[in-house]
Parts: structure tokens; sequence; C-alpha cells
């Protein structure tokens, strides 16, 4: 009986895209990358602390001797072009939040493995787990690991989703794949923030699939830089070669529902608890919360001098209950710079009593 066999037959029945195994030695060379990286203040915010745990499956299940690796592909190519007073939203936040689909295909992965021998136990893990999944996928052989520090499938691309389990039976291992990003830098030098360095490396501080995601407020760069990112940025997947011909996602979650793919700017800024409940629920955008999307949003229309969202902006100034939107609607405001736009600022600092608030406002005016 091939065991690593059946399961990855298994995983096809399920409708995982790639199914891998690697053995559950600790990620030494993980760990110390990390902490290089952690020492320089380039490591997201979003990464457990505990480095040790991270990098070692046996910290998470003792006696682990494999690690099962899945990816499920999310691409789908868009079926629109993005209009006026419309924003994008990143691939991977327009359908439904994949660690909701992925789990759910994991659990079903984790039933079958354990019903293979007497006394299996399992751990799963997706990006919220304490395991470094990209490492273990590198390992595995899911794909490579590209110079835009994403997981990239021979088949499939970078557009993946990466999930496994941790488990104490023992399998017959894969082998990694060469690396084929040669020596192309095209996600090198189209990165917006120069966040992507040249040896595989991310200040992820600076990348602006995080800082859309951000609550707090924008430095002024961060807000010209955003351009018209709602949600997350995918601009070095977006020119990378491998990523040109890629599969099609047979996952229907991950097309583009609700918003779509360019969502109207207006009503986002406007979004109230019941649109966010009705819109949102159900992706990735969920945990964050109203507030980054109602930002972002009036830092969009200030980037594209909307004349149009001025009287939008202006209620918004007046009216919404958040400081943070507030604020940025005072930048977005300035920015736009017609006759009614400075008058509203010059108005609103009658009544707003916030201290960020008012120095929006005030250099709005300049």
């Amino acid at each position: 009986m091939n065991l690593a066999k059946d399961i990855k037959n298994y995983g096809a029945e399920i409708s995982l895209d790639e199914v891998k195994i690697t053995d559950a030695d600790d990620l030494d060379e993980v760990e110390e990358f990390l902490k290089e990286r952690k020492e320089a203040g380039e490591l997201s915010k979003f990464l457990k602390s505990d480095l040790d745990l991270i990098t070692s499956p046996r910290e998470v299940l003792p006696e682990a001797k494999s690690v099962i690796v899945v990816a499920i592909s999310y691409y789908h190519p868009p079926q629109q072009k993005r209009g006026s007073l419309e924003g994008k939203l990143s691939q991977f936040a327009q359908g439904k939040d994949y660690h909701q689909v992925l789990e759910a295909k994991l659990e079903q992965l984790a039933d079958f493995v354990e019903q293979l021998q007497t006394g299996v136990e399992t751990y799963q893990f997706v990006d919220t787990a304490p395991t470094v999944d990209r490492a273990l996928a590198r390992k595995a052989g899911v794909g490579w690991q590209g110079k835009n520090c994403s997981i990239i499938h021979p088949q499939y691309g970078s557009w993946i989703f990466i999930g496994g389990l941790i488990t104490n039976l023992e399998l017959e291992i894969d082998e990694p794949l060469e690396n084929k990003c040669g020596d192309c830098s095209r996600c090198l030098d189209n990165c917006p923030t120069g966040a992507l360095k040249d040896n595989y490396t991310l200040n992820a501080e600076e990348c602006l699939g995080q800082v859309t995601l951000t609550k707090g407020y924008l430095s002024i760069q961060e807000r010209k830089k955003i351009g018209v990112r709602v949600w997350g940025c995918d601009t070095c997947q977006e020119v990378c070669p491998y990523n040109q011909d890629v599969k099609v996602s047979h996952q229907p979650e991950f097309k583009a529902q609700n918003l779509g793919v360019y969502p109207k700017l207006l009503p986002l800024l406007k979004l109230t608890n019941q649109d966010f409940r009705e819109k949102f629920s159900s992706t990735v955008m969920n945990w964050r919360g109203k507030r980054p999307i109602k930002r972002n949003a009036a830092i969009i229309l200030g980037n594209l001098k909307a004349v149009a969202a001025v009287p939008d902006l202006i209620t918004t100034l007046k009216e919404d209950p958040q400081a943070i939107v507030r604020g940025h609607a005072a930048w977005a405001l300035g920015e736009i710079g017609t006759a009614q736009a400075k008058q509203a600022l010059k108005d609103a600092l009658d009544f707003e009593q916030d201290k960020k608030v008012r120095a929006e406002i005030k250099r709005g005016q300049r």
C-alpha cells in the first residue's frame, strides 16, 4: 500500500490542485532568516512572534513525522474593465474567504488520513496557524519561491492558496522543485514601493498588500502609492512571466462576488454596518472591519482627483463617526482642490474637534 499516493488521489477527488509531502524536521534556515528580518524591522506584524514555534512542525505536533502540503488555485481572469470612480480588489479578496474554503477541504483530508491507520494524528494549518506555510510548500515541491516571495506553481503560477496537515504518519516525501526565476527581475522592478528586495526578501511594512489593510492613518507617500487599490496589491504577481498563461481556477468560490473586481468607491465611502455584513462577511476582508475600506475609498478618490465625489466627501467629513475616515476624506478634498472642496475644509474647522482630523483639514487647505 502506498499511503502517499492514496492521500494524493483523495486530494484530487476533493478538488485540491496540488498535494505534496515533506518531512517534519525543523526549518532552521527559515528561522534564522526570519530573525534577521525581525531585527531589520521588515517582518510582517501579522506573523506570529514565536519564531521557534512557527518553524518547527514538532513544536505543534510533538510526534510529527510528515507534513502534507496542499494548494488550490484562485485565479479567475477579470471579466470587466475598470470604470470611473472605481477601485481595484486584489485577486485573493474577490471571492469567498479562502480560509473557509481551504479549511473545509483540509477537514475532509484529515478525516481520510486519520482513517488510514490506527493512532494517526493530524494538525491543520492555513496561514493563521503556527507554521510557515510557504517554506513548507517550497520544501515539499509545491512550487519554487519566486523573487516576489510567493510560491510559484508550474501550472497555476503564484495564484495559489496554501495549507496542509502535520501528521505523525510516516509518508514518502517529495523533492523540491528547481527555481526558475533566473535573471528575471520584473517583480522587483515593478514593486510600487520597493518593498521587494533582490535577495528574495520583502519588507512587509512597506508592501501595499499590508498597507491597505492596516487600520491607522497612512503616510502621504503611502496614500499616493495606493493608487486605486482598495485591498491588497497584485503588481508583483501580475508582471511575473509564470503568471501569464496559467490554468484558470476551477474553484467557483473564488470568482469575483458582490463587489466585483472593480468596486464602486462612493458606496464604499458610505459603507454602513449592514452593508458591510452583506457584502464582506463571506470575504477575507471581513476580519479587519469596514474602517480601512472606507479610508482607502477616500484616499483613492483623492488620488483620482474625483470632482464628482466632492459632495460625498464633504458629507463624510461632516458626519462619519470614525476620525480616521474623516481625516482621509479631508485629505482627499485637499487633493481635489476645487473651490467647493476648499470651502468645505475651511468650514470644517468650525466643528471638527479631533486633533488629527484638524491637522488633515489644515494640510488640505495648503
